[in-house]
Order: structure tokens, then sequence, then C-alpha cells
């Protein structure tokens, strides 16, 4: 859906998908990224703080980068449209990691014409 209907952004991922997700630095060392583990559903029974209910067992994180603010919110919201209709699909959620990554935000219901 994003490579049809959205312009000017690209998924470094192979795919577009990577599993687990990531985050920006680390708890206990001094790296770029690491695990998300609040949504890491191999930890999710032993982190204390989990966001991850008991029937999630597979979380991906989608990486959109863009030339534009607009760009990447336009193709956010064709990818949600798409996986809505995805089945197994539980929940949809987006983080911006502190703005460790940028000042930019995108909220989902904006993204998608709510707000």
């Amino acid at each position: 859906a994003i490579k049809c209907n959205a312009s000017d952004v690209i998924m470094p991922f192979p795919g577009g998908v990577c599993r687990s997700g990531s985050k920006a630095g680390s708890l206990k060392y001094k790296l770029k990224a690491s695990t998300n583990h609040p949504f890491c559903p191999t930890l999710k029974k032993v982190v204390a703080d989990s966001q991850l209910p008991e029937d999630v067992n597979s979380v991906y994180e989608i990486v959109i980068n863009g030339l534009t603010v607009e760009a990447v919110k336009k193709a956010m919201g064709e990818g949600i449209k798409a996986a809505i209709n995805v089945p197994g699909v539980l929940r949809i959620s987006a983080g911006n990691y502190g703005g460790k990554l940028g000042p930019y935000k995108a909220f989902l219901k904006e993204v998608l014409g709510l707000s």
C-alpha cells in the first residue's frame, strides 16, 4: 500500500518490516539502539514493564524514512489502512522514543484524518 500510494519515502528494512522493534539507546550499555524490551514477545514474562497482552506473540516495527514529515505521515496512513485488514492484527501504535530520533511526531489519528 505504501509503495503504491505514497511517494518520497523509503522503508529501509527488508520488506519494510523488522521484528520486535528497537529503541534508541540502551539501559546498560552505550549502544545506539537495542531491543525495545517492553514490546518484545519473548521477554513479556520476564520484564516487569512489558506492554504486551498475554495473547500477543509477535510484534513488528515498520520504519519509514521520508523527504518530508508530510510524506512520512501519508505513508503511515496508507500503511495503517492496509494493516487493519490483515487477520490477527490486534493493535497499532507509534512512538517517537522521547525525541531521541528527532523532534517529529505523527499522531495516528492525524495521519488517518480522524482528528
